[in-house]
């Protein structure tokens, strides 16, 4: 399993048996995330957390592959999300 998979699947567990981290989570979800896992998270990378309802559901698609001028920076610099392998 890989750890962005992991991460999810430890915040999903922490917020279905923890309603007070649930709502710091879909209220802010870095520092919610900074504070249960004691970790920083890189000031760049913006989260959104959404919950499903009995008559929503949100679908992710992974980026565009075209690449912009962020993107490439960020490739050049060796952006990692070394915040996922906690």
């Amino acid at each position: 399993m890989d750890s962005q998979q992991s991460m999810r699947e430890q915040l999903i567990t922490k917020a279905s048996e923890d309603n007070e981290f649930r709502a710091r989570l879909l209220a802010d979800p870095n520092a919610a995330i900074e504070e249960a896992f004691d970790i920083k998270l890189p000031d760049n990378l913006s989260l959104h957390i959404h919950e499903d309802g009995i008559d929503s559901a949100h679908i992710v698609l992974p980026p565009s592959s075209e690449l912009t001028d962020e993107s490439l920076e960020a490739a050049a610099g060796g952006f990692c999300a070394g915040w996922l392998d906690n």
